[in-house]
């Protein structure tokens, strides 16, 4: 009996891919975009527009460097712009340790599906057996971490992004699009991590099949 090694990865295999692909374009739009948290559309006379994890715009934010001189930030930012005169104090404003731990955590998240999409092109080339089987465990395991690692980003985001601690006229701020991204992004690596787990574990018995059955396959024949 002959098995084409093509036929080798399943449907669950195929999924896989595609679950991963979609999460990774949903959590890249996501960690570029400054939709995070933004302001009522219809709401005037509110102080910021839009927050994303990186860039920040404003409608008309109002610091107060010293009793002489009061700033007005109107438009984006980039958080760590270094040449705007008295942003360090808007730094210090966005950078309370919820966020901080949003950025870093989304961070790691977003380094692990890039990881993973590399991971996943190994994949499609279809190489031997034994190394796709090693690729697939690497795959599942980069996958949970980088879910682990969202997981945790969106929850406090979603619990601490829109408090009245946070950024000004909370009552009219709420989640946005780019969060919305972000969760379903998560979600979805989920269930590429969960895929490439059972891909791996189809893998894994039907090499153990053919061991005992001595099959043989198109590369050669089975270890037995």
């Amino acid at each position: 009996m002959v098995v084409p090694p093509r036929e080798r990865r399943t449907t669950a295999g195929w999924w896989a891919i595609a679950f991963h692909i979609v999460a990774f374009i949903l959590i890249s739009i996501s960690m570029f975009t400054t939709y995070w948290l933004q302001a009522e559309k219809k709401a005037y006379g509110t102080a910021m527009d839009r927050i994303g994890l990186w860039t920040q715009c404003f409608r008309s934010l109002t610091v107060q460097e010293d009793v002489y001189r009061t700033t007005f930030f109107v438009g984006c930012r980039w958080l760590f712009d270094p040449f705007t005169t008295g942003y360090d104090e808007v730094q210090a404003m966005m950078q309370t340790s919820f966020f901080v731990t949003v950025q870093v955590f989304y961070t790691f998240c977003f380094t692990l599906a890039l990881v993973g999409t590399a991971l996943t092109g190994i994949l499609v080339l279809c190489p031997g057996e034994d190394f796709e089987r090693s690729v697939l465990k690497l795959a599942y395991i980069d996958l949970f971490v980088s879910w682990f690692f969202g997981f945790i980003a969106v929850i406090v985001f979603g619990a601490m992004g829109d408090n009245r601690d946070w950024m000004p006229h909370w009552d009219h701020n709420h989640l946005s699009w780019s969060f919305a991204l972000a969760v379903v992004g998560v979600v979805a690596e989920f269930v590429a991590a969960v895929l490439y787990w059972v891909e791996y574990r189809i893998q894994k018995r039907k090499e153990s099949y053919r061991q005992n059955h001595g099959v043989f396959t198109l590369e050669g024949q089975t270890k037995s």
